[in-house]
């Protein structure tokens, strides 16, 4: 009987920590969605104060590229690595633009990676 109830708290609590996973996945996902258009309009001095400084920039013409890098690609188990390139493409020192690139996230869970560099700078994090 104690080895039943162990077993069944075992399970109810490897349930909780799932669900409660899934939740914070579900929720950078979403401000991963939002971050390309919420963050179109951010100037160059606000978006070097929230998302800290790029790993790479590159300037060409009138346009500037800043890219900021979050995760990594290592193997885990079954899972490639995950990770996320996020370049804000500005002009006049303006934010017109971001994409992402990179194993970003699962089949249903794509962008998440992206929302560690984003999620600072979004005014309504969810």
């Amino acid at each position: 009987m104690q080895k039943h109830r162990w077993i069944v708290l075992l399970m109810a609590g490897l349930a909780l920590c799932i669900a409660a996973t899934g939740c914070s996945i579900r929720q950078r996902v979403k401000m991963a969605e939002r971050a390309p258009s919420e963050l179109v309009g951010l100037t160059k001095t606000d978006l070097l104060s929230c998302a800290g400084v790029p790993v790479r920039s590159e300037k060409v013409d009138d346009l500037e590229f800043l890219t900021y890098a979050t995760g990594n690609s290592r193997e885990f188990f079954c899972h490639s690595g995950r990770y996320c390139e996020v370049t804000f493409t500005l002009k006049n020192s303006i934010v017109e633009k971001v994409t992402y690139a990179g194993n970003t996230g699962g089949p249903f869970s794509q962008g998440e990676q992206c929302a560690y560099v984003i999620a600072p700078c979004l005014k309504d994090k969810e």
